[in-house]
C-alpha cells in the first residue's frame, strides 16, 4: 500500500496542509492553521511528521499534533522578517534557525535551544555531506568547526553577496550557492561557477543522487536542470506565467520536488525536475514548503 505524503505550505494567510492519503497525485486540503499570520519558515520532522515548527509573524511556534495546537517557542530575541529554517534528514531531531546574526540550535525537533554565536550577519545556511553547517556572510561562505564553536572561511569569496545556500536533503552530494543571479559549486575546495545559464536565477535548489541534479528557477519563469558542471539548453515550463518563489526538493524521495509560484500555485515533479503537474493553485502568495510521508 502506498504511503501518504504531507505537504505543509507556509503563505501569507498561514499554514496549509495538503495530503496525498494513497500517495496516487490525489492532494486534498487537510487543514488552514494560523491564518491572517504570515508564516516564512516551515520545518516538518520527517520521523515524525506530527511535529512541527513554523515562524508565524515573527514568532517560532511548535506543533506535537499536526498543526491542530501550537505553542510559542520562547527564544532569547526577537526574529527578524528573514529568518528562517533548517533540517538535516539524516538526523531527524537537529533543526537551526537563522535570523540574521542570530543562530539557534535544537537536537530534539524544537523543544529546547541554544544559542551559536555567529561572526556577523548572515543570510544563508546549509548542511554538508560531512554534517557541518555552513553559512553565508555577504559574499563568503563560511564552515562550522567542533559544535560550531569556531568559523572558517570555505574557499574564497564569491564575486557577489550570497542569497541562499542549498545542499540536497541529506546533505551528500553537493553545496551550490546563487550569487549575483548566478549558481556556483563548491568542489576541490574551491567555488565553480555553473555556466551558460540562459537568465538570471530566483531561486535554486539540488536533488540527491549518484549525479546530484541541479535545478535553476529564472526570473522571467520556467525552469532549468544541470548537472555539477552544466546547464541543459532547454528551459522547462511551469504551469504558471508568473515568477516561482520556492523550490524545495523531498526528502522522502530523490527524484521528487515541489515548487511554488508567486501567485499561491503549488505544483510537483516525480522525475527531477523534467516536467511538472499542478498540486493546487489560488493559495496566498508561497514562503514556505516543507514535505514528509508517513511511515
Amino acid at each position: 500500500m502506498a504511503k501518504a505524503t504531507l505537504l505543509f505550505i507556509g503563505t501569507d494567510d498561514g499554514l496549509v496542509l495538503l495530503s496525498d492519503p494513497a500517495g496516487q497525485g490525489r492532494w486534498l486540503r487537510s487543514a488552514h492553521q494560523l491564518q491572517g499570520s504570515v508564516v516564512q519558515s516551515v520545518w516538518v520532522d520527517p520521523s515524525n511528521p506530527l511535529i512541527t515548527l513554523a515562524i508565524a509573524d515573527r514568532r517560532v511556534l511548535r506543533s506535537s499534533d499536526g498543526g491542530q495546537t501550537w505553542q510559542t517557542v520562547r527564544l532569547e530575541s526577537d526574529l527578524t522578517a528573514t529568518a528562517a529554517l533548517y533540517g538535516d534528514p539524516r538526523r531527524p531531531a537537529l533543526v537551526y534557525l537563522l535570523a540574521n546574526d542570530l543562530l539557534f540550535e535544537s537536537r530534539d525537533a524544537g523543544g529546547t535551544w541554544r544559542t551559536i554565536a555567529l561572526p556577523g550577519q548572515c543570510n544563508g545556511c546549509a548542511i554538508d555531506g560531512a554534517g557541518r553547517l555552513v553559512v553565508a556572510s555577504g559574499n563568503q561562505a563560511l564552515i562550522g568547526g567542533e559544535r560550531n564553536a569556531q568559523w572558517a572561511p570555505l574557499g574564497s569569496p564569491l564575486p557577489d553577496v550570497i542569497r541562499m545556500l542549498a545542499t540536497p536533503p541529506g546533505g551528500a552530494g553537493a553545496l551550490c550557492a546563487l550569487a549575483g543571479g548566478g549558481v556556483y559549486v563548491f568542489a576541490q575546495d574551491a567555488w565553480h561557477r555553473v555556466d551558460h545559464l540562459p537568465g538570471e536565477v530566483a531561486t535554486c535548489a539540488v536533488l540527491a543522487g549518484a549525479a546530484p541534479t541541479l535545478l535553476a528557477a529564472l526570473t522571467d519563469g520556467g525552469i532549468v536542470r544541470g548537472t555539477l558542471h552544466a546547464w541543459e539548453p532547454a528551459v522547462v515550463a511551469l504551469p504558471w506565467e508568473s515568477a516561482t518563489t520556492v523550490l524545495s526538493p523531498a526528502a522522502y524521495h530523490m527524484d521528487t520536488a515541489f515548487a511554488s509560484s508567486a501567485h499561491g500555485d503549488i505544483a510537483i515533479t516525480l522525475d527531477r525536475g523534467r516536467s511538472w503537474t499542478v498540486v493546487r493553485r489560488g493559495l496566498a502568495a508561497v514562503r514556505s514548503i516543507a514535505a514528509a510521508r508517513l511511515a
